[in-house]
């Protein structure tokens, strides 16, 4: 008869194991992320990424089986900022927004949310949108971010049209559109490296592109 297993034992190490587990994967995904937008989606491997994440290949493959799998992680990552199972939508930033007293609250808090993210994300999506014409997996990649961007924008029009201080001539159709043009990485783009604004110059230009589209 074997002896039974020695709870305190089993709990004493799990959470070392665990906080050991998740360091070494937002080293691969960190690793992911910064090879992918140094070297586009065919120039990036797994083996250069596992290099650069000290780890081994076979460490790479057994957290994400494809180089598309990691790369989606690596874009996940990217949009939320960390590796928490937590979607955009259940993140602190949504929730501030959902308690704004009024419009033009919600929308500075929109565009602060709008520049983290992007500033995260705006390189390695543009990664995305390169590759997707000529690749299958990365089209798809591609579309999965289209249909979020979509429901950011409903969501964002109707958390606003919730509040007071909104024109009542704003249609719900008409703020999707211009939350649509806001939170498009290549807005942050153009504006960052085509204009030459700051993160925080990004900020505030699309605080006012909102408050001049919505609250006039």
């Amino acid at each position: 008869m074997t002896d039974p297993v020695n709870p305190l034992k089993r709990a004493y190490h799990a959470p070392q194991r665990a906080a050991a587990a998740a360091r070494t994967r937002e080293a691969v995904v960190t690793a992911a992320k910064d090879a992918f937008e140094r070297l586009g989606w065919s120039g990036a491997t797994m083996r250069g990424i596992a290099d650069q994440a000290g780890v081994s290949v076979k460490t790479v493959e057994a957290l994400y089986r494809t180089k598309a799998e990691l790369l989606k992680q690596a874009i996940d990552f990217a949009i939320a900022g960390d590796l928490r199972p937590i979607p955009v939508l259940g993140r602190e930033s949504v929730a501030a927004m959902l308690a704004a007293p009024d419009g033009p609250a919600m929308l500075d808090l929109h565009a602060r949310h709008t520049r983290s993210i992007s500033q995260r994300a705006a390189p390695i999506l543009r990664v995305v949108e390169q590759a997707a014409p000529a690749d299958q997996e990365t089209a798809r990649l591609w579309a999965q971010n289209n249909d979020q961007r979509r429901a950011g924008a409903a969501w964002a029009a109707d958390t606003l049209l919730s509040k007071p201080g909104v024109p009542p001539k704003i249609s719900r159709r008409y703020a999707e559109e211009v939350f649509w043009i806001a939170i498009d990485p290549a807005t942050y783009r153009s504006l960052t490296l085509g204009r030459g604004l700051s993160p925080s110059g990004f900020e505030t230009w699309i605080s006012g592109f909102y408050r001049n589209m919505l609250l006039h």
